[in-house]
């Protein structure tokens, strides 16, 4: 009888394991929406592969709060892992843009001056 007892608790400790679900990425989600804001504050929209990348990120974000919506947290969490490495990239390459930008622009003063 002990014998039996001792497996029905396994079995249903096995059953619980399988059934538990991950709790939700909320610290994920407020990392990719960092990232977001972070690009657009940098001025993303301006440059035209940050601006795609982005996009990308805020729509995994959509995306991911369905999943989160479906109880499906360990698909979302994966989710807004893409999401914030593409918003991170889309910081990247804006501020990629900034630096070229002040380095033309004392070329373009230097320039100038020579054609005076």
């Amino acid at each position: 009888m002990k014998r039996e007892l001792k497996i029905c608790l396994g079995g249903f400790l096995v059953v619980s394991a399988a059934c538990a679900s991950t709790p939700e990425p909320t610290d994920r989600l407020g990392s990719a929406e960092a990232a977001v804001r972070a690009s657009e504050e940098l001025g993303a929209n301006r440059v035209p592969q940050a601006q795609l990348h982005q996009q990308l990120a805020q729509e995994e974000i959509a995306r991911a709060r369905k999943q989160i919506k479906d109880g499906d947290n360990d698909r979302a969490e994966l989710t807004l892992q893409r999401a914030k490495a593409d918003a991170e990239l889309s910081v990247a390459l804006a501020r990629q843009e900034q630096m070229r930008s002040q380095i033309r622009s004392p070329n373009q003063i230097n320039d100038a001056a020579k054609q005076r």
